[in-house]
């Protein structure tokens, strides 16, 4: 038995030896015993020849003696070959395996046991020579992920921490040199909108060539190239032999791929919320790109699109920012101007309607005393159609009478020329004498008018005529929208928080939901209006102007079909002493 590729171990061997020596001890002690055994023997028997024979006795088992010590020596040799020089062996390939070398060889010399446990030595080195390569690989392919996962932290770090355009270019392909372990890369930016590529950047070559193509413009068609593959259909390619598909490379990939010694490239688009943003390409100089290689460039060209569309907002949104305060300036100019003319403009309506409403009063008033003469016979008796007429014009200059009013109160309402003239005011005979003045109008029209007040309504200290004039007009509309047959109720009450209620409440037509908010507005009529109502829609925000001007409030509640109910407050004034 042989060992091939080193020395047996020294510790296994001294004890194999020693092993050795105790065994032909052993032997020759049996052997030993068996003379004394045979020369006894011999003795007992022939005792009476022991005394002629002794000399040739003694040289007998001298001889005999020395014939089974050499037998001794002979089978420990023997065994020692077949037994103790393998195990020695074994020992020693052991110790080295101990020791990390898988080299080690044991050949089997016999057949037997020792053989047998040889060959299982040897399969079992063998073994753990392909588990170690195997492991090998594994380490360096574990060893390749963590350097290709630390490259990629480190991109995305740059990547995340740089908001101009220009540095975040530059810092990609620096990493994807440094870190990633290509020797070239370019990034191309796409505008989709022209289908042009432009502002290339080169790494991993010559200055020169990456000055030429900065500047170079290139219109994309969808024509089966490698551009119309990354920026149209936004696919990663992997070209492992430029040779073979240099047809589908134009000269604004093959020129600086030439110039660069590639023959392999892998490129994956800049995608960013389905918008493609440009392309890099890589390639390890004179070595082959692999489909590892197109994924991991595909994930790095995520990040990188995602940071790129940050940094081209963040650059619009500092573009935006500086040019803000200039904007707002000129709007604000804008609005100061516009507000100023519109103010001219409110001014110059306020006069036009309070001059001509003035100047209508003066004609209306004649017509009214000119007309109210005639009806009186002054000029002479009248026919029953003249009657008719006059009275037909009466009514119409007291509707224009009426609505001249109205526009002299909403323009010194707008205009803030109107003041309070304040008096304290018994509003339980206040309201008694607005509900009887309408007792005529509402009997006529064959409705029932009444109002509900307790006993005793606090004195109020507020303008007479213009409570008047709001109370007026809230019961001339109930009225109006109240059909034959219906009701018209005046209330009052006294609230806990300082104010006195008053509402006005009917059973007419209603007024819509979508309404409500907008009966208050001027010349706002609604669908509860008709082209023969004289009133155009001033009288209740003239109410609410001068309920405002009291320190009260108006509002409405109504349900379509079942009438409408205004409220309005003012506030309580202390009684003046009696």
């Amino acid at each position: 038995m042989t060992i091939r590729n080193g020395q047996s171990g020294g510790r296994p061997a001294r004890r194999f030896i020693s092993l050795r020596t105790k065994l032909i001890g052993f032997v020759s002690l049996i052997i030993v015993v068996i003379c004394s055994a045979l020369g006894v023997y011999f003795i007992q028997q022939r005792a009476e020849v022991m005394d002629s024979s002794l000399n040739a006795l003694i040289l007998k088992t001298a001889l005999i003696t020395v014939v089974i010590i050499l037998c001794g020596i002979a089978v420990t040799i023997v065994l020692a070959r077949r037994i103790i020089t393998p195990l020695k062996c074994l020992a020693g390939g052991a110790s080295r395996v101990a020791e990390g070398d898988l080299t080690v060889s044991v050949t089997p010399t016999t057949h037997d046991e020792v053989g047998q446990l040889t060959e299982a030595f040897t399969h079992m080195t063998e073994s753990l020579k392909e588990r170690d390569l195997a492991i090998s690989s594994h380490i360096q392919t574990i060893t390749k992920q963590v350097r290709e996962l630390a490259a990629l932290n480190k991109i995305s770090m740059a990547v995340a921490t740089t908001l101009e355009i220009d540095k975040l270019l530059a810092t990609v392909l620096r990493l994807l040199i440094q870190n990633v372990g290509f020797k070239n890369a370019r990034l191309v930016l796409y505008d989709s909108d022209r289908r042009v590529v432009y502002g290339s950047r080169l790494a991993g070559v010559p200055e020169e060539v990456d000055r030429e193509w900065r500047k170079v413009e290139v219109s994309v068609q969808d024509d089966g190239s490698l551009l119309a593959e990354l920026l149209i259909h936004g696919r990663p390619v992997l070209i492992e032999d430029i040779d073979t598909a240099a047809l589908r490379l134009t000269p604004f990939n093959l020129k600086p791929i030439r110039a660069a010694g590639v023959i392999s490239i892998v490129c994956a688009p800049l995608k960013s919320k389905e918008h493609i943003l440009g392309y890099i390409g890589a390639a390890r100089g004179a070595q082959r790109c692999t489909q590892e290689d197109l994924d991991l460039l595909v994930t790095i060209a995520s990040a990188v699109a995602v940071a790129f569309d940050n940094a081209r907002a963040y650059q619009q949104l500092e573009h935006l920012a500086q040019t803000l305060e200039q904007r707002v300036q000129h709007r604000t100019q804008l609005l100061l101007e516009a507000n100023r003319r519109l103010q001219e403009l409110d001014k110059l309506k306020s006069d036009f309607v309070s001059t001509v409403s003035h100047e209508l009063r003066t004609p209306m008033t004649s017509i009214k005393g000119y007309v109210d003469n005639i009806l009186d016979g002054l000029t002479g008796a009248l026919t029953e159609r003249q009657s008719y007429y006059l009275n037909r014009v009466k009514s119409n200059v007291e509707r224009l009478t009426r609505m001249i009013n109205e526009l002299l109160d909403l323009s010194r309402i707008e205009a803030g020329k109107v003041d309070l003239n304040l008096g304290n005011v018994r509003m339980h005979e206040f309201v008694s004498e607005v509900v009887e003045g309408f007792q005529v109008m509402a009997q006529q029209k064959g409705l029932t008018l009444r109002m509900h007040q307790p006993d005793e309504l606090p004195v109020i200290r507020c303008d007479h005529d213009k409570l008047h004039q709001v109370l007026t007009n809230l019961v001339q509309n109930a009225i109006k929208f109240t059909p034959a047959g219906g009701e018209v109720r005046v209330e009052s009450q006294v609230r806990a928080d300082g104010f006195l209620t008053i509402g006005v409440i009917d059973t007419g037509c209603g007024i819509p939901p979508h309404e409500l908010d907008k009966v208050f507005e001027k010349f706002y009529r609604g669908e509860f209006g008709s082209p023969d109502d004289p009133r155009w829609g001033l009288g209740l925000a003239i109410a609410k102007s001068l309920v405002k001007l009291h320190g009260g409030q108006i509002w409405v509640e109504s349900t379509p079909g079942q009438g409408s109910r205004f409220y309005f407050t003012v506030p309580i004034a202390p009684s003046p002493p009696r």
